[in-house]
């Protein structure tokens, strides 16, 4: 398999990466106190969820323009 040809659609790598995400945005959405037990609290997690909800993307965009 091509290095850039990892995320398809219908991809294990693509589904594990979106559900990655969707876990990092239901902890950032706990209450302050459960959510402040991880460095950087709330806000880094919702950071790492848009990063590892937008991968999958960027990575198959990067396949099509080179």
């Amino acid at each position: 398999m091509h290095a850039l040809a990892a995320f398809g659609p219908t991809s294990p790598e693509t589904a594990i990466f979106y559900i990655a995400a969707v876990v990092c945005f239901v902890l950032a959405a706990l209450p302050a106190a459960a959510a402040s037990r991880i460095p950087g609290g709330a806000l880094r997690l919702v950071g790492l969820g848009l990063g590892l909800w937008l991968w999958p993307l960027m990575w198959v965009t990067t396949k099509a323009a080179f």
